[in-house]
């Protein structure tokens, strides 16, 4: 048992490395944090492998374990809880350095403005960055599908207005 229990955690979590290191960078400011909570979260995932029933595709469950253990993990440190979006997106080549530094200027700018977001916002954000599905993203935070589009549309307008605010500055 124990042997089956290890193989498939360990395919979790190459698997799902990434993923689950962007959801510690949406939830922490600080890469130390982040590397705390992750290994929290792969000690949750190990504690509840046995558990898992298939009832939902096992991404959404790990999903579900990261995001339930960030949130418990920023609970017990209050201090860390300001956070910026995780150094996920990737940005195309540029021919120019100039342009290179103005689009880094933009990205910082972003990550800011989605810093400036509820958790749950910056969760969804983060998600849709993912280009995760409604229904997935439905799962993971625990929403009403027919909701997920709604929120979207308001966190994408919020962060409009954020980087317009950002601009004019």
């Amino acid at each position: 048992m124990f042997d089956q229990q290890e193989v498939m955690f360990n395919e979790l979590v190459k698997a799902h490395h990434g993923s689950i290191y962007r959801i510690c960078r949406a939830y922490l400011y600080d890469v130390s944090h982040a590397d705390d909570l992750y290994q929290e979260i792969l000690f949750q995932i190990w504690k509840s492998i046995q558990n898992f029933k298939g009832e939902s595709k096992v991404g959404t469950w790990v999903y579900r374990i990261a995001v339930n253990t960030a949130i418990n993990f920023n609970l017990k440190n209050k201090k860390h809880q300001h956070a910026s979006l995780p150094d996920f997106i990737q940005l195309p080549y540029e021919e120019t350095l100039a342009q290179k530094r103005e689009q880094e200027t933009r990205l910082d700018q972003l990550r800011h403005c989605i810093s400036l977001l509820e958790m749950s916002d910056r969760l969804i954000i983060s998600l849709v960055l993912e280009d995760k599905s409604y229904k997935d993203i439905a799962e993971i935070t625990g929403t009403n599908i027919n909701n997920i589009g709604v929120k979207i549309n308001r966190i994408k307008a919020r962060l409009l207005k954020l980087m317009e605010n950002k601009t004019s500055i």
